[in-house]
This record gives C-alpha cells, sequence and structure tokens, in this order.
C-alpha cells in the first residue's frame, strides 16, 4: 500500500506541476504579446514622422526649383530631420523586437525540471 500512496503522490505531483508550467507559460505569453502589441504601437506612432518628412522634402525640392536656394534648404532640413528621427525611432523598436525571447521563462523553468526529473548519469 506504501508504494501505491507514493506511486499517487508521484503522479499528483507531476500533474501539478504541468499545471504550473502551464500557467506560466499562459502569463508569460500575455506578457510577450504586451510587449510586441507596445512596440508595434511606437512603430505606428513613428510612421508619420517619416510620412511628415517626405513630405517636407517634396515641398523642398520644389520649391528648389523655382526660389532661393536659403529658404528651400531650410524645408530640406526639417525634411531630413523627420525623416532621421523617424527612422531611428523605427529601427530601435524593431532592433528590441528581435532581440526578446518569447516564453524565455518558462522555458528555462521547463529545462530546470526536467533536469531534476532525470536520472543523473555518473561518468565512469
Amino acid at each position: 500500500m506504501a508504494l501505491g500512496s507514493q506511486l499517487r503522490d508521484v503522479v499528483d505531483g507531476l500533474s501539478e506541476l504541468t499545471a504550473q508550467h502551464i500557467r506560466l507559460a499562459r502569463v508569460e505569453l500575455a506578457d510577450d504579446a504586451r510587449f510586441v502589441g507596445v512596440r508595434l504601437a511606437v512603430i505606428a506612432a513613428l510612421a508619420p514622422l517619416i510620412l511628415v518628412g517626405y513630405g517636407f522634402l517634396c515641398v523642398a525640392l520644389a520649391l528648389t526649383l523655382r526660389r532661393v536656394m536659403a529658404a528651400d534648404l531650410a524645408f530640406l532640413l526639417v525634411g531630413l530631420i523627420n525623416l532621421i528621427a523617424g527612422v531611428i525611432g523605427v529601427v530601435l523598436a524593431a532592433r528590441q523586437l528581435k532581440t526578446r525571447e518569447p516564453m524565455q521563462v518558462s522555458m528555462t523553468e521547463l529545462e530546470a525540471t526536467t533536469a531534476i526529473l532525470s536520472p543523473s548519469r555518473e561518468r565512469p
């Protein structure tokens, strides 16, 4: 009877451990989804800077063809600043998305559990 009780305890423990891993994975997936959503919102918010920069560059080019260079260069400078700021912001947000490893905590916990439950191999 003691063996049956111990076996039942092991099965119950493994069942609880599995349930905890699933709960951790759900929490981590929600956190990862939130992170990705915020980064996509940043990209969406910075995209108009690129469009405004393009608009200023187009106006500057048109004015360059018919006006004195000094005023035109001012429009050109504003357009370039907008474009550069927008591109830098989008690149930084995209890099942050690339470096994020989804479900890192869950994988670490799963590996630790697997290491504990697998039979140890002793070297001769």
